[in-house]
């Protein structure tokens, strides 16, 4: 038996199916990527084999002494608790264990026991066998590895960023020691020398994780199972992500050439049988051709993916200076950076590079007016309108067209549907719970709804997380089409930055 055997599954999530008896194994030590479009399932899945999902139909089973981490970015922890707390959290076992070789201790100054003292040389054992007093030194190979920062081990996981808490939640994970691991996009959030840290971290991992990622080169280097999900059945390749697509084009071509010749076959049949139902002498042939036809297991004709369209409504402002930052200094209660100073010009095509927590969206929310600058100040050209994709947004509560609809009272429900279908939301999926969606879903979704802002001024912070990859070619496309001027953050080393007319690297602009 494997850690995970999950057989005939079939389950829906509301009304959209995911799955029809289907199965997947997964095996001691294996690492395996899984892959399809949004929407697909994917993150369904783990949640299934974390067993925070009870699927419609099927059967679940994980061996009994397997240990399954599952890395959640969604999940609460206590805002009030240090970096170095929670990724500690990760040896609780063993610091439980240390406690009571010291409570053991602590009594035997007062009375000598010796089969206490059997029980703390025991724990004692067990400890050491755990690389007990490496443990500061394991959180500090992945603190820096991950680019958390070791001086961020004493802040409040409540004061981190986005980004950072993401990576503290992946590098707790990591320490974990668990049989197995769900990572869903555990590069999310990460520069591209922490991904080429993790890759070559996940490389090396001798135990087992499934992994949801639209990230290609980083599953090549880190994967050699892929578990393709598409039209609600798992197929199991062997190899990385190049070897899948040799194989899955050759599955592909023979069933194109299965479908065709039995379509030849079935127009054959039934040439037949109308020229010679009729005829006496040649009925029985025609009927016993009929049954042949009747026996058949008609396949149906395999259909590509679609890239849907992006794009996005230009607005000329009044002014070649679309923005302008004086000293501009960001920040909350204390400034993040030093001070900024730099203008974009109409029409030209910008990225915001720098370490994570090191101030990119909190430029972005000051830019929309969200937060005040610290000091100093940002303005707008004249005439300059702005269209803002927030990296994280709280859609609970609505469907697709509501979520349009509020944001413009003047649209009907069928314009809402059709500009949603432009960024390939399915129909059956429109009046759906957001929350129910996929991420890359509400991705579209909420792009869909940017889209309809005319604007001079496009900010899109992190708009390719969650995406898949002909969603990503549909967004560049748009940004690439778009007379405006963009400002945008991203973190995919597989989203091409070579639009891109200048940087605005925060480590070093003054």
């Amino acid at each position: 038996m494997g850690l995970v055997n999950i057989y005939e599954i079939t389950h829906k999530n509301g009304d959209k199916k995911l799955y029809e008896d289907t199965a997947i194994k997964l095996n001691k030590g294996e690492h395996i990527a899984l892959i399809g479009p949004n929407g697909a399932g994917k993150t369904t899945l783990l949640n299934i084999i974390a067993k925070k999902i009870v699927p419609d139909k099927g059967t679940v089973e994980i061996h009994e002494r397997t240990k399954i981490g599952y890395l959640d970015q969604h999940q609460d922890v206590d805002l009030e608790m240090t970096v170095d707390a929670y990724l500690k959290l990760a040896f609780k076992d063993l610091y439980e264990l240390e406690s009571r070789i010291h409570k053991i201790y602590e009594d035997m100054a007062t009375e000598y026991n010796e089969n206490e003292l059997v029980k703390a040389l025991k724990y004692q054992d067990i400890l050491n066998h755990n690389d007990f007093d490496m443990i500061d030194k394991k959180i500090g190979n992945l603190v820096d590895g991950l680019g958390i920062g070791l001086e961020k081990l004493n802040s409040k996981m409540g004061d981190l960023s986005g980004g950072q808490k993401g990576k503290v939640m992946l590098a707790k994970l990591l320490l974990s020691g668990n049989d197995f691991l769900l990572l869903d996009e555990p590069t999310n959030f990460l520069d591209i020398q922490q991904v080429e840290w993790l890759a070559k971290f996940l490389q090396s991992y001798e135990k087992a994780f499934i992994m949801v990622s639209h990230d290609n080169d980083f599953i090549n280097k880190t994967c050699n199972i892929i578990y393709a999900l598409d039209n609600f059945k798992l197929t199991r390749f062997v190899g990385n992500y190049d070897k899948y697509l040799q194989d899955s084009q050759m599955l592909k071509d023979q069933y194109d050439k299965a479908f065709n010749a039995q379509k030849k076959e079935i127009k054959k049949l039934e040439t037949y049988i109308a020229k010679n139902i009729a005829r006496a002498s040649t009925s029985n042939s025609a009927k016993s051709r009929v049954k042949v036809l009747n026996k058949i297991d008609v396949l149906e004709e395999r259909r590509d993916l679609v890239k849907p369209k992006f794009s996005f409504m230009y607005k000329r402002p009044s002014t070649s200076v679309v923005l302008q930052a004086k000293d501009l200094i960001i920040g909350y209660d204390s400034p993040l950076l030093h001070a900024l100073n730099f203008e974009l010009r109409e029409g030209e095509k910008c990225i915001i590079s720098g370490k994570n927590g090191i101030g990119k969206t909190t430029f972005l929310k000051t830019i929309s007016t969200e937060i005040n600058a610290f000091e100093g100040k940002v303005e707008l050209g004249n005439g300059v309108e702005y269209a803002y994709f927030k990296q994280i947004e709280d859609v609970h509560g609505i469907n697709a067209v509501q979520y349009l609809m509020r944001k413009f009272p003047d649209i009907t429900e069928s314009e809402a549907r059709a500009k949603v279908g432009q960024f390939g939301v399915k129909s059956s999926l429109m009046m759906q719970p957001m929350e129910k969606l996929s991420g890359g879903e509400q991705t579209r979704i909420r792009l869909a709804a940017l889209s309809m802002i005319p604007c001079s001024l496009l900010v899109l912070d992190e708009p390719t997380n969650h995406i898949d990859v002909l969603a990503k070619e549909a967004l560049l496309e748009a940004i690439q089409s778009f007379k405006g001027t963009v400002l945008l953050t991203t973190h995919d080393i597989n989203f091409s930055t070579m639009w891109a007319d200048k940087v605005l690297d925060f480590e070093k602009l003054v």
